[in-house]
């Protein structure tokens, strides 16, 4: 996880917490067939809140210090987890370089090396459609001239 989003070392803390948040929540028990989180408090986890490890995303300056006018009202960050006493998103300021708490945050999930990678995989996967649509016309076109032939 650290590795993919090239997060330094010292947040795999992090790291190991939200896996681990995420699987107590999306692992199933397969003799069971519930999950850990549903077995300990006797209801389904809800998972709509979950985001990308290591994606950026915005902390809005909730009037954590003054700016001025023009100003930028957020800063940039990481996404590292999920705070456990309150409904937040643990996430590294940037601007600061601090770890904070914060439930104002805007996330932007689209890792652009993956998406770099799907479009390579598109324009090859576009590639080989083309080739076989070719290889097809020249066997059709080989067929009816043999049949014509006979």
């Amino acid at each position: 996880m650290l590795n993919e989003n090239s997060l330094p070392k010292y947040f795999w803390v992090d790291a190991v917490n939200t896996a681990c948040y995420v699987l107590n929540r999306e692992l199933i028990r397969s003799i069971l067939k519930k999950t850990p989180y549903d077995l300990f408090k006797g209801r389904m986890p809800i998972l709509s809140h979950l985001k990308v490890f290591g994606c950026k995303c915005f902390i809005l300056n909730n009037d954590k210090e003054s700016f001025g006018k023009f100003d930028a009202k957020v800063d940039d960050g990481v996404f590292l987890g999920y705070a456990t006493q309150i409904r937040a998103y643990i996430v590294y300021n940037k601007r600061l370089m601090t770890v904070e708490e914060s439930m104002h945050v805007v996330f932007d999930e689209t890792n652009p090396k993956l998406q770099d990678q799907v479009s390579k995989n598109a324009d090859e996967e576009d590639l080989l459609q083309e080739q076989i649509s070719a290889a097809k016309k020249t066997s059709t076109a080989g067929n009816q001239s043999t049949e014509k032939e006979k």
